[in-house]
């Protein structure tokens, strides 16, 4: 057996034998992992705070056959205003079941690692972002940064792993789409000219442009600049059912967003 350690933020947990718990975690240097802590549900236990889900910590691990085990924690941070909150503590368990449907085991992705706490740093700063809830500007209210941040989690998600819709070219004749106001986009495949109609209306998502150009954006910027963008209720709707339609056609389950 070998010592070693890894930055992480814990997913969830679920209980094992009579004072253990196994913890689903994603890792900086090593993605989503399941590891064990031994008399982790013993009142006493020292290691227990440290591995709460929505806590970012060093865990020190002992290279075992099966599960890894915790041997060691350091707390970096437990984001504990999130925690007090059970509005944003139910949206933020929301999204980390999509995530782990999502994720695949030990594969690597910083970009994520880094998009998940960013994703988890807004949410517990809800209480700043709250106060210019009522102030003219551009800055929406919590609960649309809350949902903008989230969605911009997946669509991350989602592009790294390679799920990524095919916006610039139609999929049936291969043409470069020129720019309109709306688009037809066939779910699972992409968007069309027009140059077929394809059966089966429940299998496409009428797009407006500016949606698209959302999405984008979501996936290429920090979700921290989601606070500075001016987007409607209607607009944030449109783009988390099709958020949800496109997770339902990855992991063929449904999705509650």
């Amino acid at each position: 057996m070998s010592d070693y350690k890894t930055e992480v933020i814990i997913l969830r947990s679920w209980k094992s034998k009579e004072y253990d718990r196994i913890y689903s975690v994603f890792s900086r240097e090593y993605g989503k992992m399941r590891v064990v802590g031994i008399g982790t549900r013993k009142l006493v236990a020292k290691l227990a705070s440290g591995l709460e889900p929505f806590t970012r910590s060093d865990i020190f691990l002992v290279k075992c056959r099966y599960l890894d085990r915790v041997k060691g924690v350091i707390v970096l941070r437990q984001y504990i205003d999130l925690k007090k909150n059970l509005d944003y503590l139910i949206d933020g368990q929301k999204t980390i079941n999509i995530l782990e449907k999502l994720l695949p085991d030990n594969e690597q992705s910083e970009e994520i690692f880094i998009a998940l706490k960013e994703y988890l740093k807004l949410l517990n700063n809800f209480s700043e972002i709250k106060k210019e809830k009522n102030l003219k500007g551009r800055r929406p209210g919590w609960q649309e940064v809350g949902r903008l941040a989230q969605l911009s989690l997946l669509w991350k998600v989602i592009y790294q792993g390679g799920y990524f819709p095919r916006f610039h070219k139609c999929i049936y004749c291969g043409q470069k789409i020129k720019e309109r106001d709306s688009y037809t986009f066939v779910l699972s495949r992409g968007i069309t000219c027009g140059c077929q109609v394809s059966k089966g209306h429940n299998l496409q998502f009428n797009l407006d442009k500016n949606l698209i150009k959302l999405i984008k954006f979501l996936v290429t910027q920090d979700i921290s600049l989601v606070q500075k963008l001016k987007v409607d209720n209607g607009t944030i709707e449109d783009l988390k059912r099709f958020t949800r339609l496109i997770l339902e056609q990855i992991t063929e389950r449904k999705i509650i967003l």
